[in-house]
């Protein structure tokens, strides 16, 4: 702990005065090495940020001889006070008034130095903070700044020996300054270890959202499929299945779930769990789409909505059933060279329980397609914000001229990405092919 200097002996000789200055002098200097190797020997690169500042506002109540301490941090939105965050309290019996605390933030805001105050009660500048009645008698607050962005204050109250000094404002700069680079280091370390943890759970979500999907197409009599999904991200909300019904029937299903990242992924899961689940109970397509809706609307917030095309194939008859739930209409296209859009249905799926759907029946002869994608394709935009559209996307189908699935599906890719140039990819891009 620190006093203020002594006066002068009068009997004591200039130089022996010069020698106990000098001392004093390297007693404050070996003090103020010995807190600030305290801090550094105790503190670790895997420390969370609360355990550094709990152990500086430790060190400085030990050394300054005060009741109680406290280190404030401040968020990156300085100028919102609501956002201070406060960290950490030592020995504290009542905690800091809001009041005294808000006053104490915005004057280190303002003034960006120590401040001292041995009697809040008389301090003007802490008029209408109800110091009185406070058992806060004391304060010493240092600024932490860092690169010239104040990160944060260092409070310390009650000095069990008396007032508070020059001496210990020097000392707790000193701590202040050495520290704001340590508990800054703290809180990038922890923002790092939290953003591994995050990428590693996307990276498991993103291998198990891929296991959903089908990771090959059906062999069907006179057909063949392909599909392919591509997430904006590490896990998107679109959706394409293909479902097993038995006696040549096979169910397609895509979808796109609104918003991004996984929210839209675990909504995503859920609408694959329910096609599946009504696909087989369900009379019809468009029961099954009904029924998808309702249970959707009942546990999705007003805010979530699925756009969805189901259908039903039928090799027997080779007919496709379907029904769509406000989704981009898949392409038909005929052997005549005319092209249909397959709108048949009713409004998006999940934003009403009450909704109805449609269902239509159209026939596929030889060497036809049917092309299914999400929005994702059709508005992928260049980087002066074109959009590819449905234009575009038809031309593409249109030129390639080869009977297969596969290879459709790839052009059509190829065609988007040219298309896109540089451009970030902005959503989902999800693709389904039928070729008869």
């Amino acid at each position: 702990m620190f006093g203020s200097k002594s006066d002068p002996d009068p009997n004591v000789s200039p130089e022996l005065q010069r020698l106990r200055s000098e001392n004093q002098r390297l007693h404050r200097a070996v003090e103020e090495l010995s807190i600030l190797n305290e801090i550094a020997l105790a503190v670790n690169s895997t420390m969370e940020p609360a355990q550094i500042n709990e152990l500086i506002v430790q060190k400085c109540v030990k050394r300054v001889g005060v009741q109680q301490g406290a280190i404030h941090l401040f968020s990156e939105a300085r100028e919102d006070m609501a956002k201070t965050l406060v960290r950490v309290f030592d020995r504290d019996e009542e905690g800091l008034p809001m009041r005294l605390g808000i006053q104490l933030i915005g004057w280190m805001h303002k003034n960006r130095r120590p401040l001292l105050s041995n009697d809040l009660a008389t301090d003007e500048r802490f008029v209408g903070a109800d110091t009185k009645n406070l058992k806060i008698k004391s304060v010493l607050s240092v600024p932490l700044e860092l690169k010239g962005r104040l990160v944060g204050m260092i409070n310390l109250f009650n000095k069990a020996s008396g007032d508070f000094t020059n001496e210990d404002s020097r000392l707790l700069a000193i701590i202040g300054a050495q520290c704001a680079q340590v508990i800054e280091n703290a809180r990038l370390y922890a923002e790092e270890q939290k953003l591994k943890r995050l990428q590693e759970d996307l990276r498991h979500a993103n291998a198990i959202q891929q296991q959903l999907l089908p990771s090959e197409p059906p062999e069907i009599p006179g057909i063949k499929l392909a599909g392919v999904s591509h997430p904006a991200r590490d896990v998107g909300g679109d959706y394409f299945d293909f479902i097993e019904l038995g006696n040549n029937r096979w169910g397609i299903a895509v979808g796109d779930v609104s918003g991004k990242g996984m929210p839209a992924a675990l909504t995503m899961a859920n609408l694959q769990a329910l096609v599946r689940g009504f696909a087989h109970a369900a009379p019809s397509v468009s029961a099954c789409v009904k029924e998808v809706n309702r249970l959707l609307a009942s546990s999705t917030g007003s805010k979530t909505f699925v756009t969805l095309v189901y259908a039903v194939y039928d090799a027997n008859t080779r007919q496709l059933s379907y029904s769509n739930a406000g989704h981009n209409p898949p392409f038909l296209f005929r052997t005549d060279g005319t092209m249909e859009e397959l709108t048949a249905g009713g409004l998006v799926a999940g934003a009403f329980d009450f909704s109805d759907y449609e269902e239509a029946t159209v026939e596929l002869h030889p060497n036809e397609r049917l092309v299914f994608f999400t929005d994702g394709v059709t508005e992928a935009a260049d980087p002066t914000d074109d959009q590819f559209g449905e234009e575009r996307l038809e031309k593409s189908i249109r030129e390639f001229t080869q009977p297969s699935a596969n290879g459709l599906i790839e052009k059509v890719l190829a065609d988007v990405l040219a298309f896109q140039q540089d451009a970030p990819v902005a959503d989902d891009i999800t693709l389904v092919c039928l070729q008869s």
